[in-house]
């Protein structure tokens, strides 16, 4: 009961569409991404480094990074794993976004927003920063956390090599949202098959999901390189 008072909590009641994402982004080391944002609530994740300073909520989502225009009332919710609740910042066409302390907060390539478009139509948010390459390290902490890949490409996890995988331990579980239905695919480790059941799917570029780590904390370790 727990979990599930959590996780609709995490929903926050939401009612919109399928997150989608257009498939243009630079191959380079330094790039951009375009995320579409359906009406109502996505998971989102940051899926570039924008550089010190820049990786902030107020200038993530930046009315300059919002096409055709950032709406008015506009929310982002900032999960907090140590107290379970979220810190959420507003934003205002007048005013921008606030309050100033909520607004500095980061989020960076590995971790995961929910974003609220209350717009009746889709809008989409640019990215721009440096594709995170070498020995990537995703803390994962115990309880509940929200997580995305740092690598912006598609991902299914499962088809990595096994050193890249999202770890796991049994009974560890992972949430995906559906914009649609307002509801989570749940994804449970078992040791005994030594994988996620079932399978995890291909997350998309800037989508972000909830992990449930029942045990110690752990990391989602991967290497990559654009070159290969």
């Amino acid at each position: 009961m727990r979990t599930k008072a959590l996780l609709l909590t995490a929903a926050l009641a939401a009612a919109g569409v399928s997150t989608s994402v257009a498939q243009v982004y630079s191959v380079n080391a330094v790039g951009y991404v375009n995320v579409a944002l359906p009406a109502g609530f996505s998971m989102v994740a940051n899926p570039l480094n924008a550089g010190t300073g820049n990786n902030t909520i107020a200038k993530l989502f930046a009315p300059a990074n919002i096409s055709p225009s950032l709406p008015n009332g506009s929310r982002v919710f900032i999960y907090n794993n140590t107290t379970g609740t979220y810190t959420t910042v507003s934003y205002n066409t007048l005013t921008g976004w606030g309050n100033a302390a909520n607004a500095a907060l980061e989020t960076l390539p590995g971790d995961g927003v929910f974003f609220q478009n209350l717009s009746a139509n889709p809008i989409t948010v640019t990215f721009v920063g440096e594709v995170m390459q070498g020995s990537l390290s995703t803390p994962i902490p115990n309880g509940f956390s929200i997580k995305s890949s740092q690598v912006p490409a598609a991902t299914d996890p499962d088809a990595l090599p096994v050193a890249d995988r999202i770890p796991g331990a049994n009974g560890d579980r992972i949430f995906r949202f559906n914009n649609s239905t307002s509801t989570y695919t749940t994804f449970q480790y078992n040791s005994l098959l030594n994988a996620w059941n079932p399978s995890l799917p291909t997350f998309n570029v800037g989508e972000s999901f909830f992990v449930q780590r029942l045990n110690p904390a752990t990391s989602w370790n991967r290497t990559f390189s654009v070159n290969g």
